[in-house]
Formats: structure tokens, C-alpha cells, sequence
């Protein structure tokens, strides 16, 4: 792997934002250093940037050469130089790849989750009984023995130390935990659009 391809495939445009000082926003927005924002108009995605503002966008590469006013090449190997990379140190690349997939690992738990909340909240709405002496809905009853432990496991996941959200994927991955959960919330949603 040369250095281009081991740079590009260890840092994403938010990692070099957060590194060079762009102020990163909730939903990986921040404002384009390159024109008058008032509110966040770029969006940092895994591989590229784009600005809604203008219509900038870019890999990591272009993102460090605009920030730095270099060439592909110098910003190469600014990037390279700044997250302690060379051809000659892939132990160091490889520990950034194992932090990109738990962060990747994460972000899926906290979909999941999400989509498995939103659910919850939604029968506990439409599915509670209208009088005493209504049947108890089973989607009711989950609703309500689940939402305080998985809206728990999502503010770890938002805000948990990097322990503590380990903790959390690593107990959603037993027994294919997160896989069955994933594809229940899928199950779920195509049924309730199929009725409407």
C-alpha cells in the first residue's frame, strides 16, 4: 500500500477537521473556513467533505491542501507527517483502521438502537390500553420494559467513556444480539407499512 492509499484509508475529513481546529457541530457539520458562515454549511462525511454553501467538496487530501494553501502532494504528506504515518509503520496504521471500525462498529450499534427506540416509542403511543379493562398489547408491555434501558445504552453510546461504550457493543454483539435486533426493527417496519 503506498502512502496515498495508506492515508486515505486511515483518515477520514473529520478526523484532520478535529485535528486542525475546525469547531465540528452535531451531524459532523462545521463552518467552511473558506467563506463567511454564520451557521455549519460543511458536511464531513467518511471519505469526502462538501459544502452546502458552495458546493466545495473533496477527500482528506483536498481538505488539508485548501486548509494549508499546499499542493496534493504537501498536504499528503502534512497528513501523513501529523497522524504519525509513513510506508515504514503499519502498526500505527493498523491502529488507526482498529479505531475507524469500533468507531464504524459504534455508530451501527447506535442505528440500531435508534431505529429499535424509535419503535418502542411508537407502540407505546399507539398500543396502550384506552381503558382498564383492556387487553394489555404484548408491543405495549415491551415498549414499556424496554425504552429506559435501550434510551440508557444510546446516551452511552452518544456520550460514555470509550470503556464504557465497548461495554455496550461488545453485550449487542453476543449471540448476534445487534444482527437480530437489526433485522427484527427491519421486519417490523416493513409490516407496519405494509398495513398503512
Amino acid at each position: 500500500m503506498n502512502l496515498f492509499d495508506t492515508v486515505k484509508a486511515a483518515v477520514t475529513p473529520r478526523m484532520a477537521a478535529e485535528r486542525y481546529g475546525l469547531p465540528i457541530q452535531q451531524g459532523s457539520m462545521v463552518c467552511y473556513p473558506f467563506h463567511a458562515d454564520r451557521t455549519p454549511s460543511m458536511q464531513l462525511n467518511e471519505d469526502y467533505f462538501y459544502c452546502f454553501g458552495c458546493g466545495a467538496s473533496g477527500d482528506v487530501i483536498d481538505l488539508a491542501a485548501r486548509l494549508f494553501s499546499l499542493s496534493g502532494y504537501d498536504a499528503l504528506k502534512k497528513l501523513a507527517t501529523d497522524f504519525g504515518m509513513t510506508e515504514q509503520k503499519p502498526s500505527i496504521l493498523a491502529k488507526l483502521q482498529r479505531g475507524k471500525s469500533q468507531a464504524e462498529t459504534e455508530r451501527r450499534c447506535f442505528r440500531v438502537l435508534g431505529d429499535y427506540l424509535q419503535i418502542l416509542q411508537d407502540w407505546k403511543e399507539h398500543c396502550a390500553p384506552q381503558s382498564p379493562e383492556d387487553a394489555i398489547d404484548p408491543r405495549y408491555a415491551e415498549a414499556c420494559h424496554m425504552l429506559e434501558r435501550i434510551g440508557n445504552m444510546l446516551d452511552i453510546l452518544a456520550c460514555g467513556t470509550p470503556q464504557e461504550r465497548a461495554e455496550v457493543v461488545a453485550d449487542l454483539q453476543k449471540d448476534e444480539r445487534l444482527m437480530r435486533m437489526e433485522a427484527r426493527n427491519r421486519q417490523i417496519r416493513e409490516e407496519s407499512h405494509g398495513t398503512k
